[in-house]
């Protein structure tokens, strides 16, 4: 039986010519052919454009909370630096604490505490912007994208709505809070005094218009010069913090 075989494989060769060719195609792969790609196309696929997408937003959410941190650092650094440690504040007296409560409602009226909150926060926020984006920091990162400041304005009225919704919130434990305050501070014959002259004509105007002090124009304008100062300081050190989140963000990229 194998003679048989070998003999008719050695016939069905001499009957046919050998193919080198389908010898060789036989031994070797068969190659594939990729089409070339169209002149101009981007060579980055779906997954380099997600991880570009993403890289941006990270920039972007970065320079945002550099750009509000330091808002906030102006704003807030001459309260905190006159600020001390916290300390376990002792009971307050109950009759000085009665009348210090009244005395709240007298010139913080929980019916416009709302409106309160509204005429001290908004400027207080438009002013902070106007100073903001006609600083140099602000004026080089719109150079390069020209939308920044429309998706800034966005953010920053997203923000004020949450502050101004947030503070509200927190209107009757802040009054109760100040109400303790006073009544550590003054003695009952002072609060007395106060309450008395909140019942005045000259007592309840100032209670009507003491939350709008901070919208007028000379407020306003040594608000900004504070804010300038504050932040003048501040771009440099900034500028190369921002450098490091960036670094950071495409080394996690690469990773």
């Amino acid at each position: 039986m194998g003679s048989a075989c070998c003999h008719r494989l050695f016939s069905m060769s001499a009957s046919r010519p050998f193919d080198q060719s389908a010898s060789r195609n036989a031994r070797e792969p068969i190659p594939i052919r990729i089409a070339p790609k169209a002149a101009g196309r981007s060579r980055t696929g779906p997954l380099d454009e997600q991880r570009a997408r993403r890289t941006a937003v990270r920039r972007r959410n970065a320079v945002f909370r550099l750009i509000m941190g330091a808002a906030m650092l102006a704003l807030v650094a001459p309260s905190v630096a006159a600020q001390t440690a916290p300390t376990v504040a002792p009971a307050p007296d109950p009759a000085r604490l009665a009348i210090a409560q009244r005395l709240i409602e007298k010139f913080m009226p929980a019916d416009r505490r709302d409106a309160m909150v509204e005429q001290m926060i908004r400027p207080m926020v438009e002013n902070m912007r106007e100073t903001m984006t006609r600083g140099p920091m602000f004026e080089a990162i719109n150079a390069k994208d020209p939308k920044f400041t429309a998706t800034f304005d966005l953010f920053l009225e997203s923000e004020l709505e949450h502050s101004i919704a947030t503070t509200k919130a927190a209107m009757p434990a802040m009054a109760e809070a100040m109400a303790r305050a006073y009544a550590r501070r003054f003695t009952l014959d002072q609060l007395q005094a106060l309450e008395t002259f909140f019942d005045t004509p000259a007592g309840r105007a100032y209670a009507e218009q003491a939350p709008t002090i901070m919208s007028d124009p000379d407020i306003l304008a040594a608000q900004r010069a504070m804010m300038i100062d504050a932040m003048a300081g501040m771009q440099q050190r900034l500028g190369a913090f921002a450098a490091k989140v960036t670094a950071g963000a495409k080394k996690g990229d690469n990773d």
